[in-house]
C-alpha cells in the first residue's frame, strides 16, 4: 500500500523533471521584521558561499513574495536575514513546478513554518517520527515507492554523503532514469567532497574500554593494515544485526592486518558492558566515553546516526564507509588483493631494474 500511496503524483513523475514552471513561496506574519530580505536557494558546496540563491524578497507589511522558475520538486532553505542574526532563523522544505508555498510566522516557537504540497508532506511526516524511526520511514519511500520523484527527495533527505552503498545504488538507479537533475548533481557533488574530506579528515582520539585502559585510534592504525573505527550502541537493532558480519570479517582478517576499534555510544555503562560480554562477547577493541551522541569523538565524525563506519588505511586514508553485511569482507578482499598485486608488481620492476643494469651473459664472454 504505501508502494502507491502517491498514486496520483506518480502519473505526473515522467514530467516532474522536465517542464521548467514558476513555484512561488509566499511569507506572512513578519511584521516586526518589515524591511529585512528573506532568500530562497539550496546548498551546494561548489559556489563560494555554500549556497545558491534562487530568489530574495524585502519583507514589506510583514509579507513577502518570491517567485522562482523550476523545473523539478527541490528541497530548498528559505533564510531570514534579520539583521545581525542572519542565520538565526531558516526553514526548509519541498517546493514543487507551478506550486504556491506558505511561509508563516510560528509566535509560540518564535520560528518559521514552511507549508507546501505533497512531496513536502510526505517527507516531513517522515522526519517528524522519533529517532530511528526517521531514517527507517525515509529508507521506505526511496526503496520501495513506485514514485520516481518522491524517490528521490527522500534520498536527498536522507543522504549521508554518498556514505551508504544502499543509498549510491538508488541514486544510480535514478541517475538512469531521471538524467540530469539539480538533485542529483549536489549528491554527487556531496559524495565527491566528502570523499575528499574524509581523505584528509582522520582525526585522533584517545578513549578508556571496559577495563578502564587508554586506547588510541593513530596507534591501533599503525599496528594494523586496515583499521575499522565502528560506532554503535546496545539499544541500536541495526548496530547489533551487524556484529555477527563484523565477527566474520575480524575472525577472516584479523591476522592479515585487520583491526576494529568499535566506539559505543550509550550514556549507561552497564547497558555498555552487558552488550558488549554477557550479550554478544564482543572481542575487538571496544571504548566509549559515556556520552552518546553528545560525545564530542561522535561530534567529530559527524555521526549523527548509526551504525557508521569508517575502514582506514594505516596512514589515516578512508577506503570504505558503512560496508553492511558482507560487503565489509568483500572489501578487505578486495583490498588485500590489490596490496599483493602491488607488491608483486614492484618485485618484477626491480628484478627488471637489477637485470638490466648488469652485464649480459654474451658481454661476459
Amino acid at each position: 500500500m504505501k508502494k502507491h500511496l502517491l498514486f496520483g503524483l506518480c502519473f505526473a513523475a515522467a514530467a516532474a523533471l522536465a517542464a521548467e514552471r514558476n513555484i512561488t513561496v509566499t511569507a506572512s506574519g513578519l511584521g516586526q521584521f518589515d524591511g529585512e530580505l528573506i532568500e530562497i536557494g539550496y546548498s551546494d558546496p561548489r559556489t563560494d558561499a555554500g549556497f545558491e540563491v534562487l530568489g530574495i524578497a524585502i519583507i514589506q507589511d510583514g509579507e513577502a513574495a518570491v517567485e522562482i522558475p523550476l523545473s523539478e520538486p527541490l528541497l530548498i532553505e528559505l533564510n531570514l536575514l534579520a539583521g545581525e542574526a542572519k542565520d538565526g532563523f531558516k526553514v526548509s522544505g519541498i517546493v514543487e513546478p507551478g506550486g504556491e508555498h506558505k511561509v508563516l510566522w510560528d509566535s509560540s516557537d518564535e520560528a518559521l513554518a514552511f507549508q507546501g504540497g505533497d512531496y513536502d508532506s510526505l517527507l516531513r511526516a517522515a522526519l517528524d517520527e522519533p529517532g530511528e524511526a526517521a531514517a527507517l520511514s525515509l529508507r521506505s519511500i526511496y526503496m520501495e515507492y513506485d514514485d520516481p520523484v518522491a524517490r528521490l527527495l527522500a534520498l536527498r533527505a536522507a543522504w549521508q554523503d554518498g556514505e551508504d552503498e544502499e543509498q549510491v545504488k538508488v541514486m544510480e538507479e535514478l541517475e538512469d532514469r531521471f538524467g540530469e537533475s539539480v538533485t542529483l548533481t549536489l549528491l554527487k557533488v556531496f559524495t565527491a567532497r566528502r570523499v575528499e574530506e574524509l581523505a584528509l579528515a582522520i582525526r585522533d582520539f584517545t578513549a578508556l574500554n571496559l577495563e578502564g585502559e587508554e586506547i588510541r585510534l593513530f596507534d591501533v592504525m599503525s599496528s594494523n593494515k586496515y583499521t575499522l573505527v565502528e560506532f554503535w550502541a546496545s539499544w541500536c537493532g541495526p548496530c547489533i544485526a551487524e556484529i555477527p558480519h563484523l565477527k566474520a570479517a575480524y575472525e577472516r582478517f584479523r591476522d592479515q592486518g585487520f583491526e576494529i576499534l568499535a566506539f559505543n555510544l550509550d550514556d549507561d555503562r552497564e547497558a555498555w558492558r552487558q552488550a558488549s560480554e554477557d550479550d554478544y562477547s564482543i572481542e575487538w577493541l571496544n571504548v566509549s566515553d559515556e556520552l552518546a551522541f553528545d560525545s564530542p569523538v561522535a561530534e567529530m565524525y559527524r555521526v549523527n546516526a548509526i551504525p557508521a563506519s569508517f575502514l582506514v588505511r594505516t596512514d589515516g586514508v578512508t577506503v570504505g564507509r558503512n560496508l553492511r553485511g558482507k560487503n565489509l569482507e568483500y572489501r578487505l578482499e578486495e583490498l588485500l588483493k590489490q596490496e599483493a598485486a602491488k607488491e608483486v608488481a614492484e618485485e618484477a620492476a626491480t628484478e627488471a631494474a637489477e637485470e638490466d643494469s648488469g652485464e649480459s651473459p654474451a658481454s661476459q664472454e
